[in-house]
């Protein structure tokens, strides 16, 4: 049980060092502090090849939903320069999320319709709350991309369980 709970108040450490940082036109900051939480993670799980493929492979995925749906106009970065590819920050935070889905959100793999509440509700109110710290702005409405993004993040959670089922079967943290 340690384990999960590390797992995921690393994630938490890194998402406030992330949005925090970009709010205070301190992007790197976000970006240093959750590579040291993913080292760490990759320290403690056994299969770290394959762990870090998935994470890699999220980043990937993740970055371009955002860059997509940031070209789309439903929201704008702080302190943002690139008009065509969302913040490197926002990168980091996929790749955070994406070192969960095995390990403290372990209990939602094959659960996909769970799963698909959890990201319509999880996804939305990440954001919104990002929002909130000053990260991002909403930019037709408060509303029109919550209920973009509800519809998105009930495909995206079910959908990166399935990647990390297929891409990293056996991954386990080993024991202290």
């Amino acid at each position: 049980m340690v384990h999960p709970l590390i797992n995921i108040a690393s994630f938490y450490l890194g998402w406030f060092a992330c949005l925090l940082g970009a709010t205070h036109n301190m992007p790197w900051l976000g970006v240093l502090v959750m590579t040291a939480l993913l080292s760490l993670h990759l320290f403690l799980t056994a299969n770290r090849t394959q762990e870090l493929r998935f994470i890699l492979v999220t980043g990937l995925l993740g970055t371009s939903l955002d860059s997509l749906l940031m070209l789309s106009g439903l929201y704008i970065f702080t302190n943002h320069t690139l008009s065509w590819l969302c913040p490197v920050w926002l990168t980091a935070l996929w790749m955070g999320f994406a070192s969960t889905l095995n390990h403290s959100m372990r209990w939602l793999h094959g659960r996909y319709r769970l799963a698909c509440f959890f990201g319509a509700v999880g996804g939305p109110l990440s954001y919104y709350a990002g929002a909130h710290l000053g990260a991002l702005s909403f930019v037709p409405s408060t509303r029109t991309t919550l209920m973009v993004l509800v519809v998105v993040w009930s495909l995206v959670v079910p959908g990166l369980l399935w990647l990390a089922h297929i891409m990293s079967p056996q991954v386990n943290l080993e024991e202290p």
